[in-house]
Formats: structure tokens, C-alpha cells, sequence
């Protein structure tokens, strides 16, 4: 049979697969040789169901509140196929083959647990209710569930997810698993997400997100496409409804398997699948509502007119001219005093109360042959930012056929339908409308006066001062973005003997965005183009269409030889296609705002795509190896190959004209409570220590970095030209990263407490990052192999079960993660990165990310203390100015009496010194509380916007800390004084924008009440009311401590003026039928 499977598969690669057929096919024959020896094995291997069942034990199974036997309980050991049997006593009796055995105890309304004999003939075992965490769930792997008493490897897992006001999953790890995924919120837009990191970074300019895994298949996350709607992050995490998920497992080491994927760490999520042939319904239905986000105190009418009157005067406008300013007029009767003498509060035309309503309905059943799971699930949210909403349509359907005793078939198949109307979010100057209700003068009004005074429904134009109207701006722009997933996939396993089984996952998935973007004429400002001219208004429009194939083969052994050693082997091959296509249209001046699209006499048109298909493919081979359920050994091996590859690597090997990474690991795992002279620790229910070495990769290349080619650019107004777009390099190749690790997992006093500790080392090699040309090469930078990166910290998790009774019920967990990198080595020495006008460092001796500025030492409050300091700046057309009161005080750290360049130094680190999570639930008869805070220690931030908000150089409004701005000689400030365009550069990069960034916050707060049913077609009723990020305490002066501008390691630490997460409340229901 395995022979006419492999001719058939033979057949279709050879046909479809071209460049890899050759590689597959030898990696098929290794499978046919495995096959053979695992088939002998399974012929002569001693059956773990035969001999005798010599060693019987006695177990009392009781509730661990009332003391009262559980008469219901499934015992059941790990590597004997025995049942308990009920005796007279209410214990239990099994017959065992080895005194170091572990029972599993499940009972209806329990949670499990695991205990290991000891040697011992009789036990008395206390179960917990399931309200409580079940700490000897099985947890998800790369083979399947695993139990983790056996997992030699770092992990992380939660069922908890059953909070349905969160919208995305991002969220959920960031409050149940925040010490193993440091995750940092990139918006308060609905369904943003996070950007998340395990562990730390392992890179500094490629993707160091970790790699999302859904039932088995690789997530493209889509993280390399750039919208064209600022400030906006796709999130393709938010395609999936938390109704459908049951598990949330992340992997922190051990990963060798991904191959040259697996270096940032792995999260597998697993959706719900059938679970008994009893047909269930559940229905699940909120809404809620968003409040508006606090406003950052700036200047009302009359403070922005002295401050605008003070600016005007240091500028080259003669006092002769004042008049043509309308906001210094002082007589009521002069035509268009009404235009200048309001006190608007923009946020009012910019943020509404957000509304949410959420629907979700699933039935899951079958029958001894079929077992399926159907859901169908509708959200809709209404932003706090007027106009702006998001709708998610999503449809899931699992099945699982036993369609004989040799052939299964799982079935995957999913639809979701994201739609947004976005903003441009962030320090947007001309289009962001929350900037701009910021900066927009307060004695202005969003819409026009008549003759007679009389305020009409028109929109006003931009101002004097160049800033556009951010009413205009929200009901005239367009920002469009929608997001249609399909996805199929099929999953036959054939069971060649019982304990020898092939299978294969193929899945397929087709990812469409289209985007659309107008910026209007009338309100927002003349957008000039260097190079150009002057944009009045703009349409661009980009669609992606990803098509992802995927296939993953394996061949799986099990056995069990003399009721000690167990053999799981398994060996296989992954492929991965992804086929990319994009398409970019842009075009200016159209003339009018009733023209939304592209039309040929638009000017400065730009036409621009991308078409790329990368592929990888995987052989792989696992070997896990335990004794006595004591010891266990896991051996992992990848090796990868990748289109994205070149193909003369120094890494690797060659094969077949194509380069190949090799990533092995060996983990291994002591299970110490096992032991039989642990017999008298009776407070000691699960001790085990484990350590691991492994290498792997890191394969996000930038698409064609490869290669050489040419890309367009707008070449006389109306027309297109072509310019080298990258030079090839036939070395580039993965990233890696070595990781080790050792650590702990400890269940005590009867199951009351759970540790997990473990502390880790990680290198990565031949990090990736931008090679400076020189000029006569046509291109800037081209992608290049060299540095390395260290990476070392702890984690630890804790949860405690303090009160258990018939009652009340009280559980507290809490986590910790801490990491510190330094940068090794870098090909091309140190080298800084302009993001948000901040510089970010990357120096060998030193983490990543680092911010580099001036320091400052005050405020000059008079023009002796000035004169005193004696600095001095050169601007850029060469003219030299001292620095006089009312300027900031820079240190000079070269003491040669200029404030230059080289006096930049490191002003702050966004790296945390520790981050994590603590919850805490209360159970009360029906009623249950679950609260989840999240916090971060030591983090500095940018503040780039409040930068800007107190630069002081421009007609912008300001905050009002720029009351306090240094007006006179002798003034004590911190503030330095208002100058038209800064000439002295005091709103420069320094630590005046650094802050402290460290947090606590209670994110979500939930009570569910269990309503008591007595009825045949009702099998539930829960009501809840929720509410999330209720309370933030923090030193830091923006909106939101916590910020990220993008997934990358040095967009870390920046507040740019993102939409902050807000308070929001929800009632919902949940039926059962």
C-alpha cells in the first residue's frame, strides 16, 4: 500500500512541482527506508498491551473541597491500556506494568490531573473543579496534542480565551501569556492587533514576529505589505473570530523544526473542532460601546492668539504687515471677525462614543463516523473616530471522517471578510484628522460665516497657517480597505499499522486586499511635491493577491518496548508556495473632489506592481525517545531550502543547484516526581527540569533581494521611467539563531501551585541588513549577510489556587519575562536610523534599538548664564549663532564649544527591564470575576508627539505646557521659548522627548453569571458584562505608554501620535442548546 501511495505522489510532483521534484523524491525514498525498519520494529517490538498487569494499585479519587469521593472518574495510565475498575470502598483498582507508571484522573466538572506511582500501591488523589486552571491539560505541538509532563521544550498555553468583547487573539496572549510573549499594542484601532516578540529579538531589520501556525498550517501573515493608509497595520489575526479558537500554545525553544522559520519562536492556535455525537448549539451575541479617548491638554482660543502673536513677531513679516493676519483683529464689526474669534474643541468634530455589536452562532456534532464543527460569526464596530468602522463576516467548517480503520480524513475550510473605512492616523501633518484636532488653531471654525455672520454648513478651507480643516478632512477623504481569506484544506492519514501512519495536510488560501485612498482639495492644504510641483488632491489605489499552497507529508512511528521505552519517530516533507501580486496606481490634481479614481489626465501618475512567487520546501525528521516516564530526549533536524535563497551561500550546503540550511536541536527533560525516591515528597506532584540546544532560521528576505531589477518611477508629469530597484546578491541567505535554554515546571501542594522557570541564551548569525553603495552604482543600499546578535533573559510563571470551597473559589496567576540583547558584531560598523525624526542606534556593545540624541541640561534663564556656557551651533548655511536665553542647554560632550553632531549620545533604551501579566478569578455560586492587568518595567518612549506639540516653531496650537515657554529674562523654565522655524534647533531629538514608559494596566475585567436552567432544549445560559483597559497607571505624559509603529525591532519605543486603546464596556449573552 505505502509503495502505491508513493508511485501516485511520485506521478503528481514530477508533473507540478518542477525544481524540487528531485529534492521531494529523495526525500520520499528516506521515507520508504523508515517506513520499512518502523514496520519490522512494530512486528517484533514487545506490544505495550501484553504481559502481565503485575503491579495493581489502589486510588481513592475525591473532591478536593468537600472531601466526598468522585465516583465518576476515567483513570487511565499513560503506557498501559488497563481500566480502573470501581470497587465496594469507592476506590479505584488498576492493574499496572510498572511501578513508575502515571495515572490520569478525568472526572465530569473536574479539572485533570496526572501522579506518578513512586512505587507506591495506593493513592488518594483530590480534584479541583474546573473553574479552576487545569494544569495538566494537554498542549499543542508540532505532532499534535502532548502532554506536558512529557514536553522537553519551553512552552506556554491557554484555553482561556473565552472573552469574546476582545476582538483579536494578539490580545488574548498579551493578558493569559504575557512573561512568554512580550506583546505591544499598535493601535486602538479595532482589530490592530499587536506586535509580538518571544523571548526578545533575534534580528534587527528582518521580521521578528514569531510564526503563526493555525490547525497545522502556516499563517501568512502578510506582514511585508505596506498600506497605503497611514498609521494602519494589517492584522491578519483579526480574520479569526475567538469563538472558533479552543487553544493558544506557544513554543519559546526547540523550533529546529520550522527550519529556517522557527527562529522567533512559534504560536500554534487550534480552532474547535467536533467533540461527541450529542448535536450542540451555541450562540453567543454582545454589544458594547468605545469611550472617546482623553484629549491631551492644549490651547484654547485666546492662549493660542498670544502665543501665534508672539510667534509672528519672530519672523521677517514687517508689523505693517500684521493686518492681513484675520486672528488679530480686535473689532467686532469688521468683516470676518466671526471666522477668527471662535473656541472650538476639535475633538468634538473628530471622536464619537464607538459602538460594537458581535453575533456568533456554532453547532458541532455527528456521529461514530463523522464528527463536525460549523460556526458563522458577524462583528460590527463603529470607531471612535467618526466615520471610520469595521465589519468581520467569518465562517469555519472542521470536520473529522473515520471513514475506515485505515483511512481518516480531517477537513479544514474557512471564508472571512474584514471591511474597513480607516483615517490617516498619527503625526500626519495634512491628513490625519486626530492630529489635526490637535494642532488646528481653536479660534477657528470647521465651517464657513456668511456675509451676515451666520455660520453655514459649508466646509472652510485650510488655513493661513497651512493646516488643513479636519472636519473637511473626515467627511471629504476616502480610506478604504478590505480584506477577503479563503481557505481549504484536507488531511488524510493512513494507518499502515497500528502504530505506523502516513498522512499528509494540504491546505490552500487565497488572501485579497484592496485598498482605496482620496485626499480632497477643499480643506486639507497643497501638498508640495519636491521634484514635482503642488499636489491639490490624490487618489491612490493597491491590490494584493496572495495564493499560499501548502503541503506537509509525514510517515509517524510509535511504540513502546518492555513498558519502558517509548519511540515516537516521524519524518517528512513541508512545501510552501506563496504566489504574490500587486498592483499600485497613484495620481494627482484631478481637479475636482467629485473624481475618485485614476483618471490619464491626472498628473504626477505613478503606476507601480510587484508579481513574485516564493517557495520553500522542508525535510524534516523527529525522534522523541522516554524511559520509564522519567527521561525524556527529543532530536529534531530541518533542512530548508527557499526561492528566497541565493544561490552561492557561505552557510548551508549545496544540493542540487540550489543552498540548503541545516537546523538541529536536542532537547531533553528529567521528570523528577517520578522517581521512586521522590515516594515520601508527597507535596511534590510534578517536578520536571529540562534543557535544549538548537539552531534555527530566519527567512523573511525582502522579496527579489536576490536579484537584480528595475522599478518605475514618475518621469515628466504625466509619465513613467524605470531605475534600477536592486543590485543582485547571489549569497544572501537565512538568518541564524542558536538558542539554549534550561528551565523548570513544577505542580505542588496537591495541585494547589504551578511554577514554570527557565532562563535562555540565544545568537543569531549573519543578521541581515543594508549595505551602503557607492554613488556610481545607481542604487543606494543593497541586502547583505553580516553581524550578530546576542540575546539572553529568564521567564517566569506562577499560578496559585488560594481558596477552594463549596462557595467561593479564588485563583491568582502571575508572570514575568526579562531580556537583554547586545549587538555582537556589524560588517560595516555602527550605523543610526532616522524613524519619527528620532535617531535609533545600532552600535556593537550595546541592545537594539537604542535612541540617540542630545542630552540637555535645562532651560538659559538669563543671557549671562548663556553667555556663561558659551555655545555655539553652526546651521546648515554655515552661519554660527550663540546660543542665548530661552534656548536649551545642550551638553557638549566633545567640549569644543559646538553643539554638533558628534555631541549625540545615548539618551534612553526601549527595551524593558521586566514585562508580563497577573490575573486573578473569583468564583461565587454562580457568579464568576475574572481581571487581567498587563505591565512593563524600565521601557523608555519617544514622545514624538508631544515634540511636536511643543516644538514652539511653527502656527501649530500647542500644548499647554507651552504656557510656561521662557518670555522674560530671568524666567526659571523648562520650557524654551517660541521661535519661528527654531533656528537654534531647541525641539531637536533629545531627552527632552524621552519618558519613561513603564505601566500597569488592568486590560480586561469580566463577570459571568451561570443562569440556573432547568429545561430539555436549554443546556445554558450565561450573562456577562465586561470592560476593557479601565485603568492605566503610569508616569508617562502621552495618551498610551504602551507603542509600536511597526513590527520591527527598531520601530519599538515611538509614540507617533496613534490612536490610543480606550475604555469600553459589554453585556452579552451565551446560550447553549
Amino acid at each position: 500500500m505505502l509503495n502505491i501511495i508513493l508511485m501516485i505522489m511520485k506521478h503528481n510532483i514530477l508533473r507540478n512541482h518542477g525544481f524540487r521534484a528531485c529534492a521531494l523524491m529523495k526525500s520520499l525514498r528516506i521515507l520508504m527506508v523508515f517506513g520499512a525498519i518502523a514496520m519490522f520494529s512494530t512486528v517484533s517490538g514487545n506490544d505495550a498491551t501484553q504481559g502481565d498487569n503485575s503491579f495493581p494499585v489502589h486510588v481513592l479519587v475525591r473532591d478536593a473541597n468537600t472531601g466526598e469521593s468522585v465516583l465518576t472518574a476515567r483513570i487511565e495510565a499513560v503506557n498501559n491500556r488497563a481500566a480502573a475498575t470501581l470497587q465496594d470502598d469507592e476506590s479505584y483498582i488498576i492493574s499496572l506494568t510498572s511501578p513508575n507508571e502515571i495515572l490520569r484522573i478525568v472526572a465530569i466538572g473536574y479539572g485533570t490531573r496526572e501522579v506518578p506511582l513512586r512505587g507506591r500501591e495506593r493513592l488518594v488523589v483530590d480534584l479541583f473543579p474546573d473553574i479552576f486552571t487545569d494544569n495538566y491539560r494537554e498542549i499543542e505541538s508540532f505532532k499534535g496534542p502532548v502532554r506536558k509532563s512529557f514536553m522537553p521544550l519551553a512552552y506556554g498555553e491557554t484555553r482561556d480565551v473565552d472573552h469574546p468583547s476582545i476582538l483579536t487573539i494578539d490580545d488574548v496572549i498579551k493578558t493569559r501569556l504575557g512573561g512568554n510573549v512580550r506583546s505591544v499594542n499598535r493601535s486602538g484601532v479595532a482589530g490592530m492587533g499587536s506586535s509580538m516578540f518571544i523571548r526578545g529579538f533575534n534580528s534587527l531589520n528582518m521580521n521578528a514576529q514569531p510564526l503563526i501556525i493555525v490547525d497545522g498550517v502556516i499563517w501568512n501573515s502578510l506582514y511585508d505589505i505596506n498600506s497605503i493608509h497611514a498609521g494602519y497595520f494589517g492584522n491578519t489575526l483579526a480574520d479569526l473570530d475567538l469563538n472558533d479558537v479552543e487553544s493558544i500554545s506557544v513554543i519559546k525553544d526547540g523550533t529546529s523544526i520550522y527550519g529556517s522559520k522557527g527562529a522567533n519562536g512559534v504560536i500554534l492556535i487550534k480552532t474547535r473542532r467536533g467533540e461527541g455525537v450529542v448535536t450542540q448549539i451555541e450562540f453567543n451575541a454582545y454589544g458594547g460601546i468605545t469611550t472617546q479617548p482623553e484629549s491631551l491638554p492644549v490651547m484654547g482660543g485666546d492662549q493660542f492668539r498670544i502665543y501665534a502673536s508672539e510667534l509672528l513677531g519672530t519672523t521677517n513679516i514687517h508689523r505693517s504687515e500684521y493686518s492681513q493676519y484675520g486672528f488679530l483683529m480686535t473689532d467686532p464689526t469688521r468683516p470676518g471677525y466671526n471666522r477668527f474669534h471662535n473656541n472650538t474643541n476639535w475633538d468634538n468634530e473628530v471622536y464619537r462614543t464607538g459602538l460594537t455589536h458581535s453575533y456568533h452562532v456554532s453547532v458541532n456534532g455527528g456521529d461514530n463516523m463523522a464528527l463536525y464543527a460549523l460556526s458563522v460569526g458577524y462583528t460590527g464596530v463603529e470607531g471612535v473616530v467618526r466615520d471610520t468602522r469595521m465589519e468581520r463576516l467569518t465562517t469555519r467548517f472542521n470536520a473529522d471522517f473515520d471513514l475506515s480503520e485505515l483511512f481518516t480524513l480531517g477537513l479544514n475550510v474557512s471564508f472571512s471578510n474584514v471591511d474597513r473605512e480607516l483615517f490617516d492616523d498619527g503625526v500626519v501633518f495634512h491628513t490625519s484628522p486626530t492630529y489635526l484636532a490637535m494642532i488646528k488653531s481653536p479660534f477657528l471654525n470647521p465651517y464657513t460665516f456668511t456675509s451676515a455672520g451666520v455660520q453655514s454648513n459649508d466646509h472652510e478651507d485650510s488655513d493661513e497657517f497651512g493646516i488643513s480643516n479636519p472636519s473637511a478632512v473626515m467627511d471629504r477623504s476616502l480610506n478604504v480597505n478590505k480584506h477577503y481569506r479563503f481557505s481549504l484544506g484536507a488531511k488524510p492519514t493512513f494507518y499502515i499499522s497500528p502504530r505506523l501512519q502516513l498522512s499528509t495536510h494540504f491546505d490552500y488560501s487565497l488572501d485579497k486586499v484592496k485598498e482605496t485612498y482620496f485626499r480632497p482639495i477643499l480643506g486639507v492644504a497643497d501638498i508640495d511635491l519636491p521634484g514635482y510641483g503642488v499636489s491639490e488632491n490624490m487618489f491612490m489605489s493597491q491590490q494584493m493577491r496572495n495564493v499560499a499552497i501548502f503541503d506537509d507529508t509525514r510517515l509517524t512511528y510509535r511504540n513502546t518496548f518492555d513498558h519502558v521505552h517509548r519511540i515516537d519517530a516521524m519524518a517528512g516533507w513541508r512545501f510552501l508556495s506563496n504566489y504574490y501580486e500587486l498592483d499600485y496606481g497613484e495620481g494627482h490634481n484631478s481637479g475636482t473632489d467629485q473624481r475618485r479614481n485614476l483618471y490619464g489626465d491626472m498628473e504626477f501618475r505613478f503606476i507601480d506592481g510587484i508579481n513574485d512567487r516564493i517557495r520553500s520546501i522542508a525535510n524534516y525528521a523527529n525522534v522523541e525517545y522516554s524511559f520509564d516516564n522519567r527521561y525524556f530526549v527529543t532530536a529534531a533536524v530541518s533542512m530548508d531550502a527557499s526561492s528566497r535563497f541565493g544561490k552561492e551561500t557561505e552557510g548551508g550546503f549545496q544540493m542540487l543547484g540550489h543552498s540548503w540550511g541545516m537546523f538541529p536541536s536536542l532537547n531533553a527533560a528529567w521528570l523528577v516526581s517520578s522517581e521512586e525516591f521522590m515516594a515520601g515528597a508527597d507535596f511534590i506532584d510534578r517536578l520536571k527540569f529540562r534543557a535544549g540546544y538548537g539552531i534555527s532560521g530566519n527567512d523573511d528576505i525582502a522579496a527579489f533581494s536576490r536579484d537584480s531589477y528595475l522599478i518605475s518611477t514618475p518621469y515628466m508629469n504625466r509619465a513613467n521611467g524605470l531605475i534600477i530597484g536592486n543590485i543582485a546578491n547571489t549569497s544572501i541567505q537565512w538568518e541564524t539563531t542558536s538558542k539554549a535554554t534550561f528551565g523548570f515546571d513544577a505542580i505542588l501542594l496537591n495541585d494547589r501551585v504551578a511554577l514554570s522557570a527557565g532562563i535562555f541564551h540565544h545568537n543569531t548569525k549573519d543578521l541581515l541588513g543594508l549595505k551602503e553603495l557607492p554613488e556610481v552604482a545607481g542604487q543606494g543600499y543593497y541586502w547583505q549577510n553580516g553581524g550578530e546578535l546576542q540575546n539572553q533573559g529568564f521567564d517566569f510563571s506562577a499560578n496559585v489556587k488560594v481558596i477552594n470551597n463549596s462557595n467561593f473559589q479564588w485563583e491568582l496567576g502571575a508572570s514575568i519575562g526579562h531580556y537583554r540583547n547586545e549587538i555582537v558584531s556589524l560588517p560595516d560598523g555602527d550605523y543610526t536610523t532616522t524613524i519619527y525624526g528620532a535617531e535609533i542606534l545600532t552600535s556593537v556593545g550595546n541592545p537594539a534599538g537604542l535612541f540617540y540624541g542630545y542630552k540637555t541640561n535645562g532651560v538659559f534663564a538669563t543671557e549671562a548664564e548663556a553667555l556663561a556656557a558659551g555655545l555655539l551651533m553652526t546651521n546648515s548655511q554655515g552661519h554660527t549663532y550663540l546660543f542665548g536665553a530661552g534656548d536649551v542647554h545642550f551638553e557638549d560632550v566633545d567640549g569644543d564649544g559646538f553643539i554638533t553632531a558628534n555631541d549625540k549620545q545615548i539618551i534612553g533604551d526601549p527595551n524593558p527591564d521586566f514585562y508580563g501579566s497577573f490575573n486573578t478569578r473569583f468564583g461565587y455560586k454562580n457568579f464568576t470575576l475574572d481581571a487581567f492587568f498587563t505591565y512593563s518595567v524600565g521601557n523608555d518612549v519617544y514622545n514624538h508627539l508631544r515634540a511636536s506639540l511643543e516644538s514652539g516653531s511653527d502656527f501649530s496650537n500647542q500644548s499647554t505646557a507651552m504656557l510656561t515657554r521662557w518670555r522674560a529674562e530671568g524666567q526659571q523654565t523648562n520650557q524654551p521659548r517660541a521661535y519661528y522655524g527654531d533656528p537654534m534647533g531647541n525641539s531637536r531629538f533629545s531627552d527632552r522627548w524621552i519618558e519613561d514608559g513603564s505601566f500597569l494596566k488592568l486590560k480586561s475585567i469580566k463577570l459571568n453569571y451561570k443562569v440556573p436552567v432547568q429545561s430539555n432544549w436549554l443546556g445554558g445560559l450565561d450573562v456577562w458584562v465586561a470592560a476593557n483597559n479601565l485603568w492605566t497607571m503610569t508616569d508617562y505624559l502621552g495618551r498610551d505608554p504602551e507603542v509600536s509603529v511597526g513590527n520591527g525591532v527598531l520601530y519599538q519605543g515611538i509614540d507617533a501620535g496613534l490612536l490610543p486603546s480606550t475604555k469600553s464596556f459589554f453585556v452579552g449573552v451565551k446560550m447553549n442548546l
